[in-house]
């Protein structure tokens, strides 16, 4: 299945990337994309971002911005759902062993 990203997004992933204060696969992993991604999109966009009005590339866009919102909620959601993961098998473990066989 291949996922869409508009233009403002990925401009947005190669200022992150232009802007040299993070790694790539930091950018990548903020951005829940590939780390070859990051690389495409900064050869191809590079340019573009490099010769935008500086008003313009300190405003992010709307889509951008939610985006990366969602991204952030849903890392939350996983690392909650892999603790009530843990905890589940946990106790069903200590209720296992509280059982006696007659």
């Amino acid at each position: 299945m291949s996922v869409y990203y508009n233009e403002d997004f990925k401009m947005e992933v190669v200022r992150a990337y232009m802007a040299g204060e993070k790694s790539t696969a930091d950018i990548a992993a903020e951005y829940n994309i590939s780390k070859t991604t990051v690389r495409e999109w900064s050869k191809k966009y590079g340019k573009e971002c490099q010769y935008k009005n500086t008003t313009t590339e300190k405003s992010e866009s709307d889509t951008a911005q939610e985006i990366r919102r969602l991204n952030q909620l849903l890392k939350e959601k996983d690392k909650e759902v892999e603790f009530l993961k843990k905890q589940r098998h946990s106790s069903q473990r200590k209720s296992i062993r509280g059982i006696s066989v007659h």
